[in-house]
Parts: C-alpha cells; sequence; structure tokens
C-alpha cells in the first residue's frame, strides 16, 4: 500500500496534527479519575474563591419562636481560593519525517503529548491524596509544594478545629489501620459521628472506599464485585456473619496513587456526594487540541497549552488512613 506524502505546510499539517491529537484524548479520558474525584466547574477569572458557609442551626417549632418564621444566623467557615495556573507541553516534527513518510513515527510523537497531557492531570488530581498527609510534599514533578487546607492543616488530620471561632473543639479525619473490615467499620462510624460547626452531627455517608492497587483485593472483599452474586458474608468470618457493606460501597481502583513502600498501603474512605460538592477542578482554557507553532523550513512544534486549578474547600468529606509500614 503506498502512502501518500502530506505538503510540508502549516495549513495542512496542523488540522493532522490537532485530529490525531484530540482522538486520542478522547480514548484516554474514558479512564479519567478526574470525574471521579472532583466536581468540575468553568471558570472565567484568573482564580475562584469560594466561601466556606457554616451549618444553619436547626428548625424551631412554631409556637416557641412567637408563631412566626424562627431564623438563626449562620457563621464563616475558611475561605478557599483556588488560581488557574497555566500548564504546557510541546514536540518538535522534524520535516525529515514528512518528507520520508515516516507517519507513524509523527503520529506516535503526537500522542506522547496526548499521554503525558493526560498523565499530568490524573497525577494531579491525587495530589490531595498522595499528599493529604502533610504540609509540605513533592508534587508530581518532585518539586516541594504547599498543601495546607483552608484550615491552616493538612486535609487528613487528627485536629481539625470546628470553625474560625471555635477553634477549641476538633475532630479527627485521620486514622493508621490497615484496611480490613474492622477497620473500615470503624472509620464509617467515626465520620458519622463527625460534628458540624453548631456541633450537630453532620448528614454524612461513608459509600467510597479508595484504594491504589495493592489494596483492591481487601477492597472487593468488603464492598463485593459489581453485578457478581457472591456469598454475602464478612470476610474471613468463620461464624457467617453477614457482610453490611456489601453492594453499599463504591471501590475506586487508582493506579495513580502513590506505590512507593510507605505510601501503597494508603486508603481512604469518602462521602461521594460531599466530595463533589467539596473538592473542586476548574477549567479556565481545555488543552483540548493543539497548534503548530515556530513553523519553519525543517522544523514544526506541535504544543498543547492549558489553565486549570484544583482544590479542597472543607475537610469532611473524606477519611484517611497511614498504616504505620
Amino acid at each position: 500500500m503506498v502512502q501518500t506524502k502530506p505538503k510540508w505546510s502549516k495549513e495542512i499539517l496542523e488540522p493532522i496534527f490537532r485530529e490525531i491529537y484530540t482522538l486520542d484524548q478522547s480514548e484516554k479520558m474514558k479512564k479519567d479519575f478526574i470525574s471521579m474525584f472532583y466536581d468540575q466547574i468553568n471558570s472565567e477569572k484568573d482564580a475562584e474563591s469560594y466561601e466556606g458557609v457554616g451549618a444553619g442551626g436547626l428548625m424551631e417549632e412554631w409556637g416557641k419562636s412567637d408563631n412566626q418564621v424562627y431564623y438563626e444566623d449562620i457563621d464563616e467557615l475558611w475561605q478557599k481560593r483556588i488560581r488557574n495556573r497555566k500548564w504546557s507541553l510541546g514536540t518538535q516534527i522534524d520535516r525529515d519525517f514528512i518528507d520520508d513518510v515516516k507517519l507513524t513515527q509523527v503520529i506516535d510523537r503526537i500522542k506522547k503529548v496526548s499521554t503525558d497531557t493526560f498523565r499530568t492531570q490524573q497525577l494531579q488530581a491525587v495530589e490531595f491524596l498522595n499528599n493529604g498527609f502533610v504540609a509540605q510534599g513533592l508534587n508530581y514533578r518532585g518539586a516541594l509544594s504547599n498543601y495546607l487546607g483552608p484550615d491552616g492543616l493538612p486535609l487528613f488530620a487528627t485536629n481539625h478545629p470546628y470553625s474560625p471561632v471555635n477553634l477549641t473543639d476538633t475532630q479527627s479525619n485521620m486514622g493508621t489501620s490497615t484496611l480490613s473490615i474492622d477497620s473500615f467499620d470503624a472509620t464509617a462510624v467515626a465520620m458519622q459521628e463527625w460534628k458540624d460547626d453548631r456541633g450537630n452531627p453532620m448528614p454524612v455517608m461513608p459509600d467510597t472506599l479508595i484504594v491504589s492497587p495493592y489494596n483492591a483485593r481487601a477492597a472487593f472483599k468488603i464492598a463485593g464485585l459489581p453485578d457478581r452474586d457472591l456469598p454475602a458474608w464478612e470476610p474471613g468470618s468463620n461464624q457467617f456473619n453477614p457482610n453490611m457493606y456489601q453492594s453499599h460501597i463504591k471501590v475506586i481502583v487508582c493506579p495513580w496513587l502513590a506505590t512507593t513502600a510507605a505510601n501503597r498501603q494508603n486508603w481512604f474512605v469518602a462521602d461521594w456526594d460531599r466530595m463533589m460538592e467539596m473538592n473542586k477542578w476548574q477549567w479556565r482554557r481545555k488543552p483540548k487540541d493543539g497548534s503548530i507553532t515556530d513553523f519553519d523550513t525543517e522544523v514544526s512544534k506541535f504544543k498543547v497549552v492549558g489553565r486549570w486549578g484544583f482544590g479542597f474547600k472543607n475537610y469532611s468529606f473524606i477519611f484517611g488512613h497511614k498504616p504505620t509500614v
């Protein structure tokens, strides 16, 4: 089969390069973890600010509020500001690849930009988990970054204060247990005992278990396998105790989570609805296609540029465990 040689022209090559990139991105987005962990919004500004809003209190009986609507003040919590940062990546296509009809090498180079763009975003998407136990940690490129939350503590801490005006009362969303049905149960109970800034119970439903591949087997023993009929017994139970969590827990096995000896056993329990409310990924400019820049007689430079930001408003959507290794 004879291959048709494209003409060395920006007007001809740019749409071809863009189509290769876009098709490859569409395939990769089927495995996207941003949509699993974040509420995605479109941003029109350099940065977005999210005001922390406290609990509204409880309803009062009509007669005890002088037969009129009972209004209660709402306290402010911590503000979270997320700036949209600019990211870029590119590759060079030598004219010889086109002249010699080495189209496979051209396609591979464009697809590599697509792969690396996708990989960047996935590694960024799990930084709130990989660095959730520290004030400062290494980001996806190995640079030191700040990971403190709006209350001045890491995402996972044992002493989150109730509010800016009540720093005395605190609660924990951090543990050191290895994953088992007993430790999952204790975590789910602890989350459902969290209090809001007024000291009232939070509406928390621990329904999502997030693990690296290392803990996948243990996780599915607790939650069961999707669309499979399995014995509904607790794992390791000699008394055939019924497993109350089977088919009620969603398991997310994320290969982008840190897999070092010190971190591969980490696991997390989330309230998915609250995670979608409190964990934000904002798109200012999606890297949905690329463009040719610095085109000359010998080299074409294909670039992808985007702007986005991400962060969490409040810790009360997730509980993290970092077992002692």
